[in-house]
């Protein structure tokens, strides 16, 4: 009886694609579609192993009612029909009566692990896919029959969710779980049927990867405001993570950012050694630049402070060529009689030099990708040899030796030169790793350095959703990141580092020269507190330009948006 039932659901509502290729699959896998309103459905799961369908043969198909349809196979479709295996594997399609699309899928194989679940889905014309401002690489163009493809989370994709438009409609795609975990959005092109083929994906998290997997719910739609899907992802991530918005948080906190005119990037030492500061030095240009503009509206950023820039990384101690402990200390202590913050970079999840691992019995922190390896920070030419410096390893901050190690500099620098704050460089590092959760390292460090100091000043560079909240101030590459700007909903933001002097020089940033740079070009002054970069001799140099600048920024207030407000 049942199979007779398949057999009527199966011509009513799957559809055999004749070649369900798509990516770099160069023939038809055979993916049994499922027709749900204007759209059809299909569900793929990826084993450690291989990647599999629901098998066409198994099939039972539960049409719910009229807006829901579950599909279900009790074995699996490998290579397109060649191999089959056991396993199961489950689609749910449902609608909502304001036209919305509800997706969830679980599968589980008997003796492979399960890496990520895929949804894919036909119907919808795609000429574009948004996932993150252009600057960020969030604006793709579907064209040419080329995929295009974004992960989160990333810089090109700081939400779980993406846009998808051409010149009449817009989509919209936004996962509803309630935990960190990676997604992929792509749209490849189906040659066989002439239509391109959005995928979803979801994968399991590495640390505790099984035989089984569930995605979470998918919630497709179309022709909605961006702003009130954006604001949707931010009261999930506020409810289901605990994160405050700005407007949320203790005024002490946030009352001397409010009053920010001028972020002075104060430059230390170039990874060659050339010092552009030393901290006397620093300290008479800020008693110049407060003749100009009130001490309470600067905020004196200091990177490569402790050395040569990355070489030292994360030992995190005042260089004596820029004059030691006690030239640190004179210069907070001037700092401080002028009302100015002063703010200390650090290596952060960025960098340790192998030196350093070694030592301290660390070389198993770096941070490393689902398959356990560890990256390298060995991406620039440093000294411009024609060879790329491998510096050390990018760092896992989940990793509880190295948090604490990072916990303790911190309360030490805070303790013994009562800086205002430290600077976690690229915080936007994130793998799927399979020891630690490097979000949740930053989480575990930003609650204790909170709890322990909480007038100090904790910053971050770059990041996503869920890394926004827990940082007071955030450096990015361009202007704010974020579709709507919601990056200003939870914490507020100044130009990059590389921000040129007047000379155009990026000082100790791998730039070099950046007059031009896509910093600049991208950075929008509405919305990210002003910044210069000064190197002793420019007060002289470039006196008028200089103070120019320091006159227009004495009037620069924050250009508000929806995204800020409830």
């Amino acid at each position: 009886m049942r199979k007779k039932t398949n057999s009527i659901y199966f011509l009513f509502f799957i559809s055999f694609i004749g070649s369900a290729q798509f990516g770099t699959i160069g023939y038809d896998f055979k993916d049994p579609y499922i027709k749900f309103k204007d759209l059809k459905f299909a569900v793929r799961l990826s084993t450690e192993n291989n990647i599999y369908c629901p098998n066409p043969e198994n099939i039972f198909i539960n049409k719910v009612s009229e807006n829901e349809i579950i599909l279900t196979s009790k074995s699996l479709s490998a290579a397109g029909g060649q191999l089959i295996s056991d396993g199961l594997i489950e689609l749910k399609i449902s609608g909502s009566e304001n036209g919305r699309i509800s997706i969830t899928a679980q599968a589980s194989h008997p003796s492979e692990l399960n890496k990520s679940i895929l949804i894919l889905i036909k119907g919808i014309d795609v000429k574009f896919m948004i996932s993150e401002q252009l600057q960020a690489k969030g604006v793709k163009e579907f064209k040419d029959k080329k995929e295009i493809r974004v992960s989160y989370p990333s810089r090109s994709a700081t939400m779980p969710l993406v846009f998808l438009n051409n010149e009449s409609e817009e989509w919209y795609v936004l996962s509803k779980d309630n935990k960190l975990r990676k997604k992929g959005f792509a749209c490849f092109y189906d040659h066989l049927t002439d239509e391109p083929v959005v995928v979803l994906s979801h994968d399991n998290d590495m640390r505790n990867i099984s035989k089984k997997i569930t995605a979470p719910k998918w919630v497709l739609g179309k022709n909605k405001s961006r702003l009130e899907i954006v604001k949707e992802r931010c009261y999930d991530i506020e409810q289901n993570f605990n994160l405050s918005p700005f407007f949320n948080k203790p005024k002490k906190q946030t009352n001397w950012i409010q009053n920010l005119k001028l972020v002075t990037f104060f430059h230390g030492v170039h990874w060659t050694g050339h010092i552009f500061n030393t901290y006397d030095q620093i300290g008479q240009q800020l008693q110049w630049i407060t003749s100009t503009i009130e001490g309470k509206q600067v905020l004196a950023f200091l990177p490569a402070w402790d050395g040569r820039y990355y070489v030292n990384y994360p030992e995190h101690q005042p260089d004596e060529r820029m004059g030691g402990k006690v030239g640190l200390k004179n210069l907070i202590k001037k700092a401080h009689t002028l009302n100015v913050k002063v703010v200390l970079m650090f290596g952060g999840p960025n960098l340790s030099n192998f030196k350093f691992l070694e030592e301290k019995n660390m070389t198993d922190a770096g941070l490393k990708t689902p398959y356990g390896h560890s990256r390298l920070q060995n991406w620039l030419d440093w000294d411009t040899d024609l060879n790329i410096e491998t510096m050390g390893l990018i760092m896992n901050f989940g990793h509880p030796k190295y948090r604490d190690y990072m916990i303790s500099k911190t309360a030490e620098l805070f303790d013994t030169y009562d800086v205002d704050g430290v600077f976690l460089d690229g915080t936007l590092r994130w793998e799927n790793s399979p020891d630690y959760s490097p979000y949740e390292g930053l989480m575990q460090y930003t609650k204790e350095i909170r709890k322990r100091y909480p007038d100090k000043l904790i910053m971050g560079e770059d990041g996503y959703d869920l890394v926004y909240g827990l940082f007071d101030l955030f450096h990015t590459s361009g202007g704010p990141l974020g579709l709507e700007k919601y990056l200003l909903r939870y914490t507020r933001q100044f130009y990059y580092l590389a921000y040129p002097s007047e000379s155009g020089s990026a000082g100790v940033h791998e730039i070099g020269w950046s007059n031009n740079s896509a910093t600049i070009k991208n950075a929008d002054p509405n919305y990210t507190i002003p910044s210069i970069s000064l190197f002793y001799g420019d007060e002289k140099k470039y006196k008028n330009q200089i103070q120019n600048k320091l006159k227009l920024y004495k009037k620069w207030n924050l250009k508000s948006v929806p995204i800020m407000q409830n």
